[in-house]
């Protein structure tokens, strides 16, 4: 037999308070624990001028005509026995007169010697200022395939700015080509 709607038993669902103390004390935890193990890192942007794609390279160089400024080309290659400088007529050669000797070797526990590299750079810039050439502010830097990349950045970084004694910072060769690797 059924009963009457007002015999019915009603149940009224009562609602309960939300309780969001587990999900805070989970966010105080997470938190701290993500921001510690982030990895910090200091990004800097250098712009460079890369060189063209080897087909597009041929169809430029047939398109150009001759050029009638003095170009310098000075490049610096990076090679695992240390710095060969050089112009479009031929690289520079070390103390030993050497061919295959680098300008700048490698020091005694194998490290790069950016300082001397430096001060050579700026002795060709001294020599060239107010020759008439074109590309007097710019250098081409290649590498072999094996030069880790923090020597070429390092190296960027060396040839682009160059500090005095008194902290004074000039520009060397501010532009930046960066060349075939070999």
């Amino acid at each position: 037999m059924a009963y009457k709607p007002s015999m019915r038993r009603h149940h009224q669902v009562e609602p309960l308070p939300l309780d969001i103390r587990p999900v805070m004390n989970l966010m105080v935890v997470l938190i701290p624990i993500l921001l510690y193990s982030a990895v910090f890192t200091k990004l800097s942007i250098r712009e460079l001028n890369l060189p063209p794609a080897s087909a597009a390279g041929q169809l430029q160089k047939e398109q150009k005509p001759k050029e009638k400024e003095k170009r310098l080309f000075l490049t610096v290659l990076i090679s695992k026995k240390g710095f060969f400088i050089g112009t479009q007529a031929a690289y520079l050669t070390g103390e030993a007169k050497k061919s295959d000797e680098p300008a700048i070797p490698l020091t005694e526990d194998q490290q790069y010697n950016f300082d001397a590299l430096q001060k050579y750079l700026l002795e060709i810039k001294q020599k060239i200022q107010g020759q008439g050439f074109a590309d007097e502010n710019s250098a081409i830097i290649s590498a072999e395939k094996d030069v880790p990349y923090k020597n070429i950045i390092k190296t960027i970084d060396y040839i682009t700015t160059i500090t005095d004694a008194e902290g004074n910072e000039t520009s060397l060769f501010p532009q930046i080509i960066i060349g075939q690797v070999i």
